[in-house]
């Protein structure tokens, strides 16, 4: 927190999502980040969307929980990306595709199951609401494994809740504020998960929590994608990083600060941010679909390869850009924990 701090407004980490719906070895978004561009990532998106399987590899989700861990240790599949600078950690988000009901569907029109509500609160004493506290145990005992190794960890829950589309975003903004309350406490408090960075995505100023339970807000900004040419929108996105910050109230903005671009399609030219000043935090593009070949031509599931949101040419730019933190350009992060107000990250960095 105290890194991302510093450097907001002044330098944009790149990011960029796990396939978590199947292993790291058969998509490797790593690896395929570092093919076309010659850099890695600083930032890597995780997913307990996996967390309700207990066969292999997944294992409750322990498979993403391994792989954050190897992240962290500034490794993928194994391999130590950074040989002349072993002390570079990977800084680590998870989101979570949260699973329930018979079918384990997180989609509302896929599901009945709705947050548990009853005189305009939290109904604790139903099946439905035991069924989440069984999850938000198992969701625990792996942050509980990430605390144990001092990671840190950028936790987005309840993502894109305003629209709709989720299940815990079907009943309205109170529900949903409720239960991302109660998440809070349950995993701060009773877990004392002290590890967890909060950062809020629910995309609407109706849909935001106490103050006290978010660190960072983000937006998921997905350009219109009918074709190559639309998707390819490599704008600021100016308009979404100013409606982001608004969502916050007046009163908590000096503590609430740093906006995030949480999930991207098509990933903002640096130049474009810094003339705007729409300077995110971080940007995060979605993963590559399990359909077709890896590096489909023209396949819009595809969010890195293939060149139907991120032309190869702009994916270079991008990530040898002197406005971009990639990997090799982070420093000793655990050299931030319990520093003074007033630190700064150019105290740390190594020499180019």
């Amino acid at each position: 927190m105290n890194y991302l701090a510093d450097c907001y407004g002044r330098v944009i980490v790149s990011g960029q999502m796990d396939a978590a719906w199947t292993t790291n070895a058969k998509i490797d978004m790593i690896a395929r980040v570092h093919a076309d561009t010659g850099k890695y990532p600083a930032l890597k998106g995780f997913d307990y969307i996996q967390l309700p399987y207990d066969r292999y590899p997944f294992y409750g989700g322990r498979e993403q929980t391994d792989e954050a861990i190897e992240w962290w240790e500034g490794k993928n599949n194994g391999i130590g990306l950074l040989a002349d600078r072993p002390e570079v950690h990977g800084i680590v988000t998870f989101c979570w595709h949260w699973r329930v009901g018979r079918k384990r569907v997180f989609y509302t029109d896929k599901t009945d199951f709705r947050i548990p509500w009853k005189d305009g609160m939290l109904d604790t004493e139903c099946g439905a609401f035991e069924s989440m506290l069984e999850d938000l145990e198992l969701l625990a005992a792996q942050l509980q494994v990430l605390k144990d190794r001092g990671i840190p960890v950028l936790w987005r829950p309840l993502h894109e809740a305003a629209g709709g589309w989720f299940w815990w975003g079907a009943s309205g903004p109170e529900p949903c504020i409720a239960l991302w309350e109660f998440m809070h406490g349950y995993l701060t408090d009773t877990h004392k998960l002290d590890n967890l960075i909060w950062v809020w995505n629910g995309q609407d100023a109706a849909w935001f929590p106490h103050p006290e339970t978010v660190h960072i807000v983000g937006y998921d900004v997905y350009p219109e994608a009918d074709t190559p040419q639309s998707a390819r929108d490599y704008s600021s996105q100016k308009k979404k990083f100013d409606e982001t910050l608004s969502m916050v109230p007046e009163s908590a903005r000096a503590s609430i600060r740093i906006v995030a671009l949480s999930e991207n399609g098509a990933i903002p030219d640096p130049d474009e941010c810094r003339k705007d000043g729409a300077m995110w935090s971080w940007f995060m593009t979605w993963n590559d679909c399990r359909r077709g070949s890896s590096h489909a031509e023209g396949c819009r599931e595809n969010f890195w390869a293939g060149g139907y949101h991120n032309a190869e040419e702009h994916k270079l730019k991008v990530y040898n850009h002197e406005l971009v933190v990639t990997l090799d350009k982070l420093p000793d992060l655990t050299a931030y924990r319990g520093a003074e107000k007033g630190f700064r990250s150019s105290d740390i960095e190594p020499e180019a």
